[in-house]
């Protein structure tokens, strides 16, 4: 949060406009797009949409081939002195597309261990049924009964692993292995939950690892930009800006 109101702030320094409160609603014609109650033209339209890339890029017929799959991702931390004083990772499993629980250290020093990959119903499923969407839920379940059936990916054991992590004592076992000491009592509160934007391939029916933009002279549709993509923003950003302005 700090990073984004930092970066927030030298924009509007420089002149950029930074609208809240205003959703994207719909392109309207061209580069003109419906933005809650207002209407915005662009001589380049750059979609970050994260969850929603995926809808804003089929607007400007873009994205054909892909679709946005929603996972989980939910944070213990302790408030106690910290045990790890870096970032611990597993060795990867390479039969699952995240990279495990892991020890992360926060801005203030603290300890946190996660994140886990549960599969979300729809976009903004963060707790309970805040924001649920009857649309997203037909269409996320859809392409999730799919990867059941199928088990793209081994699909039905990393559910079923990444399911099980809803349980903190499971969780906590699957980094004890990587300290010496652990008081599990200190790792007694879960952060708000987060949403990775996973892209999936409906041809394939595989998961996107990289980073994948589409777009043309008037519009660029950022459509996977998970994991490393906030630690390589800023190099993304410039590959961006060579390739497409």
């Amino acid at each position: 949060i700090q990073i984004c109101n930092t970066l927030a702030a030298e924009l509007r320094d420089a002149g950029v406009d930074i609208l809240l409160g205003h959703p994207y609603a719909e392109r309207v014609q061209g580069n003109t797009i419906s933005a809650s109650n207002i209407n915005i033209t662009a001589e380049k339209v750059f979609n970050c949409a994260g969850l929603y890339a995926d809808r804003v890029a089929k607007d400007f017929g873009f994205c054909s081939d892909y679709t946005i799959i929603p996972f989980k991702g939910i944070h213990l931390i302790s408030n106690a002195a910290p045990i790890v004083h870096r970032l611990i990772y597993p060795v990867p499993n390479l039969k699952n597309p995240f990279l495990g629980v892991h020890f992360n250290i926060t801005v203030d020093g603290r300890v946190k261990i996660g994140p886990t990959a549960i599969p979300a119903f729809w976009r903004e499923n963060y707790q309970g049924l805040d924001n649920f969407k009857l649309d997203e839920l037909v269409s996320i379940a859809g392409w999730e009964m799919k990867l059941l059936a199928t088990n793209a990916f081994s699909f039905r054991s990393l559910a079923w692993e990444e399911m099980q992590k809803y349980n903190r004592t499971h969780l906590l076992n699957l980094v004890r292995p990587m300290v010496k000491h652990m008081d599990d009592a200190e790792f007694n509160t879960w952060l708000r939950p987060g949403i990775r934007a996973q892209l999936l391939n409906k041809k394939t029916l595989q998961l996107v690892q990289d980073f994948t933009v589409e777009g043309d002279g008037s519009s660029v549709h950022v459509l996977n930009a998970v994991s490393p993509g906030f630690t390589s923003s800023f190099a993304f950003a410039k590959w961006i800006v060579e390739k497409y302005v």
